[in-house]
């Protein structure tokens, strides 16, 4: 009985199913273009002549409008389902990309706004699609992966634009976009999904009020996950911003070597790593614990940097932090957000990741210009004790230890 039994065990563990390997593509295929706009999109401003802060408008643009469509964008996935939001931000992008061939920076703020909301809806609709495709077992390899596959085009897209921007005008760059995000789409729209959300909602509808809503943020459950992920990612950013000058100014040439080792270890966590996830729907208590104390040690251990050795061992506790942090995190969101809310619920937490991202270095860059990069590096140990301290001693029960 166990040997038959044991195949469709490890089916049922499997994130490779073809819709699974169709979205981690498409999802390649969506930052690549995104990456390589990152690099692009400066030059040809700056070609254009916009100052250094336009240039910082434009490309804030992008991430601040997907932070705040987030959760509006999670209420809109639950009312009409993944499927035509899909559609609709994949034929969307195409139609922006190509508009970047107009070259004119109120253009480009104009596009880097409209990639803002296409982010916001393709990356809910994007982690709802996992879910729904994937059996319960494999979610949170399956979410590894996705963070995995969006994480992916980071390590060529910049090199990539780099590469070609001093070989060919930046004009044919922003065309060869084009077909990319034209596979994209097809690639996409050829993903068959069944239409399961809407008529979902519309059978609940019929059995719940209009006063049985959803308590965001007031929901202890997704609150706690939510601002442990906002204040990693308030250190998870300002390390990425300003390691390189920190170590600059310590006469410390490692910053490449860093960002490389972190990297290998983050890919190779999230892939490898993935099985480790758990999928019990409770709050994963020792893991949160452990990445959090690697993800403080690593700040230690830069802000004390005196060698080569330091540095790459910081790159290494980061690296494991980075990689399994938030896909367990979302794992866990994922089966404590009732199904039929699933959408605002993904979309308040990725929102929190985002906010945590942006006020956090905007935040902790004020303390390295008003005082030093060592006292900025002391307050990002500080966030992370105290997310260390909301994990160990909640104010309400319900997270099990």
């Amino acid at each position: 009985m166990n040997a038959l039994k044991a195949p469709e065990t490890v089916l049922q563990d499997r994130p490779f199913g073809p819709k699974a390997i169709q979205i981690y593509l498409v999802a390649i295929l969506f930052y690549t273009t995104s990456h390589i706009l990152l690099i692009l999109l400066p030059l040809s401003s700056h070609k254009l002549g916009a100052s250094p802060a336009q240039i910082g408008l434009i490309m804030g643009a992008y991430m601040f409008t997907s932070m705040f469509l987030r959760p509006v964008a999670g209420k809109i996935v639950d009312k009409l389902g993944t499927k035509r939001i899909f559609a609709a931000a994949l034929i969307l992008n195409a139609v922006v990309i190509t508009m970047y061939l107009f070259q004119e920076l109120w253009v480009f703020a104009l596009l880097r706004i409209l990639q803002g909301v296409i982010l916001s809806f393709f990356s809910m609709v994007s982690h709802l699609m996992i879910i729904e495709v994937l059996p319960t077992k494999a979610r949170g390899q399956g979410l590894s992966l996705f963070s995995l596959s969006s994480m992916l085009p980071y390590t060529y897209g910049p090199f990539l634009a780099l590469y070609f921007a001093d070989k060919v005008p930046m004009t044919y760059i922003f065309m060869g976009l084009i077909p990319l995000s034209l596979t994209t789409l097809l690639i996409g729209m050829n993903l068959r999904l069944p239409e399961l959300r809407r008529q979902e909602n519309l059978q609940t509808d019929n059995l719940h009020s209009s006063r049985d809503v959803y308590k965001g943020w007031k929901d202890r459950k997704l609150l706690l996950p939510s601002v442990i992920m906002l204040l990693a990612s308030a250190i998870i950013g300002t390390v990425a911003a300003f390691l390189p000058l920190y170590l600059e100014k310590r006469g410390l040439p490692y910053a490449g070597l860093y960002f490389l080792t972190e990297t290998a270890v983050l890919i190779t966590l999230r892939f490898f790593g993935r099985k480790m996830i758990p999928t019990d729907g409770r709050f994963p208590f020792k893991m949160i614990v452990m990445l959090i104390l690697l993800m403080t040690t690593a700040v230690g251990l830069v802000r004390m940097a005196e060698s080569l050795p330091v540095v790459l061992l910081a790159a290494v506790c980061n690296g494991i932090a980075l990689s399994m942090l938030y896909p367990t995190l979302l794992t866990y969101v994922s089966f404590i957000v009732p199904e039929r809310f699933r959408g605002r619920g993904i979309g308040l937490f990725i929102a929190a990741a985002d906010f945590g991202t942006s006020v956090g270095i905007w935040g902790l860059s004020l303390v390295a210009s008003t005082y030093s990069y060592e006292a900025m590096f002391s307050s990002c140990i500080a966030i992370g004790a105290a997310a260390l301290l909301l994990v160990l001693f909640p104010k309400k029960p319900g997270v099990s230890k």
